[in-house]
C-alpha cells in the first residue's frame, strides 16, 4: 500500500495538469498567498415532495433526494498555495448524516516553466479530484442552477459524477486561440482488502480495485465573441471495463457546449446557456435502472442529452429551465425525458433560495410524475469554495 502510493505521488510529480482558462483559482477575499489555509463552508439542504414516490425509480434519477428533507451536503473546504512554489492545494469534504467523505483532495502543479522552459504550457494535478469529462462534472453541487444533476449524467457518471483517484496532464497548445488537451487516469484508489479511497464510482465502469481504471479524454476550446461573451466547446471520452473479471469494455463520448453572457461590470444581468450529450458504446453492459435491470444485454449504443439555460435578471433573482433526455438512441435501456423549470433568490452570491418543479415523463414501466423541490444554499468564509473551477461570476 505504501509502495503504491509512494509510486502515485512520485508520477504525480511528473505529470502535468489543469486548464489555464479554466484553471484551479480562487474566488472573493484568500488568505493562502500569505502562507494561511483558506477554509469554507457550504450547506445543502432541500425539501422535496413527489406526488406519488412509488411511481419513481431511484436507479435512474439517482437517490440524491427522498421525499421529505434532504441534508444533500455540507461541505468544508480547505485550500491553499505553497509560497515561492508552484503549488496549490484543496481537500473537499463532504458531510452526510451518518458518515463523511472526501469529495476531492490534490495536489495543482501550475507555472511548470520555473522548473523547465519546456513545460510553460503544461499543468498537473495529483489526488482525488473531478474528472474532465464535459463542463458539469467538473463543478461541485453549490453552483448547479438546479437542485439534482441531469438524467444523461445520473446514468453514465453516477449523481454525484466521477471524482476518483488518480493522475491528470493537460497541455495548451501555444497557438493565438485557446486549445487544450487533457488526459487522466483514474481508480477508485482501493487494494485488495484495504477499504476504497472512495465509493463514488459511476455506475457505467466496474472498478473494484486499484488496478480497475478508467482513462479521459479531453480536449476543449474557448473563445470571447465580444467584450461581454463568451463561448467554450468542448469533446470528452472514458474507456474502461463494464464488468468484473471481463474485457467488455464501455467508451462514454461527451460534447459539450456553453455560451455566456454578461453585461457590464457587474454580476448580472447574466446568461449561462451550457448543453452537453453523452453517447455510451457497450460490449455486453449490464443495464442498471429500467425493464432490464441487472440483466446482461447483447452490445448496444446509448445517448442521451441536456441542455439548461440559466438566467439572472436582477441582483437577487434568476430563472432556470432544463430538458432532459435519455434515448438517443434508445439501445437496450428506457427512453426518459424530464422538464425543469427553478426560480432562485439570492441572498448573496453563496447564499440561496431556490424553488423547483419538474416534470418527468412515462419511462418503460414507470408512470409519469411531478416532483417541487425547495432549496436552501448557504455558506461562509475566506474563499467560495477555495481551489476549484467556477463557471460563473462572483
Amino acid at each position: 500500500m505504501n509502495r503504491y502510493a509512494f509510486s502515485l505521488g512520485f508520477i504525480g510529480l511528473l505529470v502535468v495538469a489543469s486548464s489555464p482558462g479554466a484553471v484551479a483559482h480562487t474566488k472573493g477575499l484568500t488568505l493562502s498567498r500569505f502562507g494561511l489555509i483558506d477554509v469554507s463552508l457550504q450547506a445543502n439542504v432541500a425539501y422535496v415532495n413527489f406526488d406519488d414516490p412509488k411511481k419513481v425509480d431511484f436507479d435512474k434519477i439517482g437517490d440524491r433526494h427522498e421525499k421529505g428533507f434532504n441534508l444533500t451536503s455540507f461541505d468544508l473546504s480547505l485550500s491553499g498555495q505553497v509560497p515561492e512554489f508552484p503549488l496549490k492545494f484543496a481537500m473537499f469534504l463532504t458531510f452526510e448524516q451518518d458518515k463523511a467523505s472526501i469529495e476531492e483532495a490534490f495536489l495543482f502543479f501550475h507555472k511548470l516553466e520555473e522548473f523547465s522552459p519546456v513545460l510553460a504550457d503544461f499543468q498537473a494535478t495529483v489526488g482525488q479530484f473531478r474528472a474532465k469529462f464535459g463542463q458539469f462534472n467538473q463543478i461541485h453541487d453549490h453552483e448547479w442552477f438546479l437542485a439534482d444533476p441531469p438524467l444523461i449524467h445520473t446514468k453514465f457518471l453516477g449523481v454525484d459524477g466521477v471524482h476518483l483517484l488518480g493522475a491528470e496532464v493537460t497541455y495548451q497548445v501555444p497557438i493565438p486561440y485557446f486549445l487544450q488537451f487533457a488526459l487522466s487516469v483514474q481508480s477508485k484508489g482501493a487494494l485488495d482488502g484495504f477499504p476504497a479511497a472512495t465509493s463514488n464510482t459511476p455506475p457505467t465502469f466496474a472498478l473494484r480495485t486499484a488496478g480497475d481504471v478508467v482513462v479521459f479524454p479531453r480536449i476543449e476550446t474557448f473563445f470571447d465573441l465580444t467584450d461581454t461573451t463568451d463561448f467554450s466547446l468542448g469533446v470528452s471520452g472514458a474507456i474502461g471495463r463494464n464488468k468484473p473479471t471481463s474485457d467488455d469494455r464501455t467508451y462514454l463520448i461527451g460534447s459539450d457546449v456553453m455560451l455566456r453572457w454578461k453585461s457590464g461590470g457587474g454580476s448580472w444581468p447574466y446568461i449561462r446557456w451550457l448543453t452537453e450529450a453523452i453517447w455510451a458504446v457497450r460490449e455486453n453492459p449490464i443495464v442498471q435502472a429500467g425493464a432490464n435491470k441487472g440483466l446482461q444485454v447483447d452490445s448496444d449504443v446509448v445517448g442521451g442529452f441536456f441542455t439548461e439555460l440559466g438566467y439572472r435578471f436582477s441582483q437577487h433573482w434568476q430563472v432556470t429551465g432544463r430538458v432532459d433526455y435519455v434515448g438517443i438512441p434508445k439501445g437496450n435501456e428506457d427512453e426518459h425525458l424530464r422538464l425543469t423549470g427553478g426560480l432562485r433568490y439570492l441572498i448573496t452570491s453563496i447564499a440561496k433560495i431556490g424553488l423547483q418543479y419538474e416534470y418527468s415523463a412515462l419511462s418503460g414501466r414507470d408512470k409519469p410524475y411531478s416532483a417541487v423541490f425547495v432549496q436552501f444554499n448557504v455558506g461562509l468564509g475566506t474563499v467560495t469554495p477555495g481551489v476549484g473551477k467556477f463557471l460563473d461570476p462572483f
